[in-house]
């Protein structure tokens, strides 16, 4: 684990050694610009690609194939915007052209919830980015300077493909899940983690006449680490993604995260064989536990999620849930459960939503005791990073409804919309990192943004307006915008 430590730490100096070679394309889709993997989402949910795209991000492989045998000529307007912007993008792959990226993004406040492409992270940063590829080998340099001098490495990696598998090393934003508005356990909330990866370098369907009943099938499994500014510096992070398609407009994911070594800690193979084996352990100094006392190793938190697209009124309906629990006091039975459920279709030019979420969720057998998701009793930051949980938008405790909309235009903008209400620690007590006034909110936000390609630029604006009610003082209205432009050369 410590080679990973030193590995991490250096891997900047490996893509400046890398970058004397031809720079060529990207090995996954929209990392750059999310709005392709809703692209990818739209011809899956149309009938149009057969692939499992309910993890961000998915690799070119295997969706360039597929995009080839696409006819777009007798398509609706919808998907037929989608393929051209994704054919688009796998031209300049397929010519090799060169890419890089300038992004100035600023806001006059901290954007609170952000979803898959909402908001931006700093209220102030510079980000420059290459691409490169060379043989089996690609990535990312990305180095981002943000107000006040910090800067970091986020959304860099380095990718070697062998046959049908990547092993990439560095950070990039992950999504799991078919949600539009949050994930319960991997969104972008939050900094990237980074993490050693081996993953499938193609989600469609698998030649290999064991694999091929699963359909298009994507798997991932990535181990990770936590900042070094937090109780127990350094924690290791164990992730891993499955999902597939069996069959027509289903898709079904299996998710697990287990957060488990750090600074001070023991990280051997006994410990991860305990971990992985989820063995019962006793965490007491003096080593001695009572019946009840035993616990399992780490942190854990798992779940599943399902989507089914089907065609009414000549239009794709989607229905979406996602259920992810955590800590366990009877072998592998999930005590803590959170829920997530959604319906999505096309109107016109735009792809309308409605979600909703709840983590508010009881502590074991006591329906009264709350104040423990995403929480853990020796890991007390819990399950985020800087402050922020690598699940759910909105947090622990928190009960949400979002109505969004996404808007797509024949010039290529394209326009989002969110409306959320959502009911914050409502117990009162502990707060949740979300709140920054009272201990109790009840929020009703309007957000959303703009973006607009002119030339070699991409310009997104966007902002939010928000109500928020507290009970011991004064309601208040805030609001907020924000600024992003891109350039590539």
């Amino acid at each position: 684990m410590k080679v990973l430590r030193n590995s991490l730490a250096c891997v900047a100096c490996c893509f400046l050694a890398l970058a004397s070679f031809s720079i060529f394309a990207s090995a996954y889709v929209g990392t750059q610009d999310k709005q392709l993997h809703y692209d990818l989402q739209t011809l899956a949910e149309w009938g149009y690609l057969d692939a499992a795209v309910t993890t961000y991000p998915v690799p070119w492989k295997g969706v360039a194939v597929s995009l080839r045998s696409i006819s777009p000529e007798a398509m609706p307007f919808r998907p037929q915007q989608a393929y051209l912007r994704l054919k688009h993008y796998l031209d300049l792959n397929s010519r090799m052209q060169a890419r890089q990226f300038f992004t100035l993004e600023g806001a006059t406040d901290d954007v609170r919830f952000r979803s898959f492409d909402e908001g931006v992270e700093q209220t102030g940063k510079f980000t420059s980015t290459s691409e490169f590829y060379t043989g089996r080998l690609s990535g990312q340099l990305s180095v981002n300077y943000e107000k006040g001098g910090e800067y970091n490495f986020d959304r860099s990696f380095v990718a070697y493909q062998f046959g049908d598998w990547n092993l990439r090393l560095g950070s990039i934003d992950q999504w799991w899940g078919p949600a539009q508005s949050s994930s319960l356990i991997m969104s972008n909330n939050t900094r990237p983690v980074k993490a050693i990866a081996l993953s499938r370098s193609t989600n469609t369907r698998s030649q290999s006449k064991w694999l091929s009943w699963l359909g298009p099938w994507y798997f991932t499994t990535q181990m990770g680490q936590m900042e070094s500014q937090r109780t127990v510096p350094n924690v290791k992070l164990f992730m891993n993604r499955f999902n597939a398609r069996p069959f027509k407009g289903f898709e079904i994911g299996l998710s697990w995260a287990a957060m488990w070594s750090g600074d001070g800690q023991n990280e051997g193979f006994k410990e991860f064989a305990e971990l992985i084996t989820f063995k019962a352990i006793c965490a007491q100094d003096d080593g001695v536990c009572g019946e009840g006392e035993l616990s399992k190793r780490g942190n854990h938190i798992a779940g599943i999620d399902l989507s089914y697209s089907t065609m009414l009124f000549n239009r794709p309906f989607t229905f979406y849930a996602q259920r992810v629990g955590e800590d366990s006091v009877d072998g592998y039975k999930i005590t803590d459960n959170a829920n997530l459920f959604g319906l999505s279709t096309y109107i016109y030019n735009a792809k309308v939503f409605i979600e909703t979420s709840d983590t508010n969720i009881a502590c074991g057998e006591n329906e009264n005791a709350f104040n423990c998701y995403y929480e853990h009793n020796k890991y007390l930051d819990g399950y985020r990073m800087y402050g922020r949980t690598l699940g759910s938008t909105f947090d622990s405790d928190a009960k949400q409804l979002t109505l969004g909309a996404n808007l797509r235009f024949s010039s290529g903008d394209i326009m989002e919309l969110y409306i959320r209400s959502a009911e914050l620690n409502k117990d009162g007590t502990r707060s949740s990192p979300m709140l920054t006034k009272a201990n109790t909110e009840d929020l009703l936000e309007l957000s959303g943004f703009y973006q607009k390609p002119i030339g070699d630029w991409l310009l997104k604006a966007g902002g939010s307006v928000s109500s928020r009610k507290f009970e011991e003082i004064e309601d208040e209205v805030d609001a907020l915008l924000y600024l992003k432009a891109q350039y590539a050369f």
